[in-house]
């Protein structure tokens, strides 16, 4: 799995031909299609391709089980339902991200607006919109900021990261190391990223962030400057987003509740005071909505509150 498709089937085909992987002296066949935890991959699709809906599909069922079950037993304070998510939602939409997810990592990263477009992203940003009683165009980086949850694509790179530092620890000859010994040959700058193999993704989302890994001399990637880098391109991702103008709702939210000189990376993973404050989700929903710009326009105000 650490080897993604090609672009058709036939290459495909030669690409895991020619990684030569063994166990226990044999040779392993070469597949086109596989079945893993209910998901169907071929050997022509990358591996977000299939993933990452399949998962956000089994994931969507645990939110809405996670809210009635909230809604039953009155559980409204943010940072409860904030851990919930992490145990019953994201336990079930990231799992096996750090193989099939560092693609849409590395994607993410590279991009302004912070996320792939991906079906298990999308779902994440949702649940946060839940919480806080926004509005659907509310900037994805107030979101986060506000509720002090790390994005997807960070949660997933750290997760890649230290499968490749497990990797490196594995016995000579395993067929772990095998793996990424492979795809580390494999990895070729000439492909897009979606048909560069699992290492050479990997490489792309370090970069992203400001990280350098050698994959002629592959070493330990250290956990802690990753999470500092990506904190600091998360930064730079909103910086970006104003720069390109027109954001309205996202300058308001920097330069009249933030605050500009504020902008510092240590401001995301932290959520703001009254998430913790205000544990009733009604009134809590009346400062989220001030703070992001949801109460903006009489018209688009009216429809916000069912007003005729």
């Amino acid at each position: 799995m650490l080897l993604s498709g090609r672009r058709t089937q036939h290459a495909a085909q030669q690409t895991a031909e020619a990684a030569g992987l063994t166990f226990a002296g044999q040779q392993l066949a070469a597949v086109t299609s596989f079945k893993y935890l209910g998901i169907a991959f071929h050997s022509s699709t990358c591996l977000a391709g299939a993933a990452a809906p399949a998962r956000a599909q089994l994931a969507r069922l645990a939110m809405h089980n996670c809210r009635t079950r909230c809604a039953e037993v009155g559980i409204e304070a943010a940072p409860v339902q904030l851990r919930l998510f992490g145990t019953m939602v994201d336990s079930v939409l990231s799992h096996g991200a750090e193989v099939w997810g560092v693609q849409l990592a590395a994607k993410a990263a590279c991009c302004h607006r912070g996320s792939a477009g991906s079906a298990a992203e999308k779902l994440q940003l949702s649940y946060l919109r839940h919480l806080l009683g926004v509005r659907q165009s509310t900037p994805n980086a107030a979101l986060l900021a506000e509720t002090g949850e790390r994005p997807l694509w960070q949660r997933w790179l750290r997760r890649a990261a230290k499968l490749w530092n497990k990797t490196l620890e594995e016995r000579p000859g395993s067929l772990l190391q095998q793996a990424l010994l492979s795809s580390v040959q494999l990895a070729d700058g000439a492909h897009p990223l979606a048909q560069q193999s699992w290492a050479a993704q990997l490489a792309a989302g370090l970069a992203a962030v400001g990280m350098q890994l050698d994959l002629q001399q592959p070493a330990p990637v250290d956990l802690g400057e990753l999470g500092e880098a990506a904190q600091r391109r998360q930064l730079a991702q909103l910086q970006e987003a104003l720069a390109k103008g027109g954001a309205s709702r996202l300058e308001h939210y920097v330069h009249n509740v933030v605050g500009a000189l504020n902008l510092a990376p240590a401001m995301f993973g932290q959520r703001e005071t009254y998430l913790d404050a205000v544990r009733r989700r009604q009134d809590r929903e009346a400062l989220a909505q001030l703070r992001t710009g949801s109460h903006w326009g009489a018209e688009e105000t009216g429809r916000w509150t069912r007003r005729p």
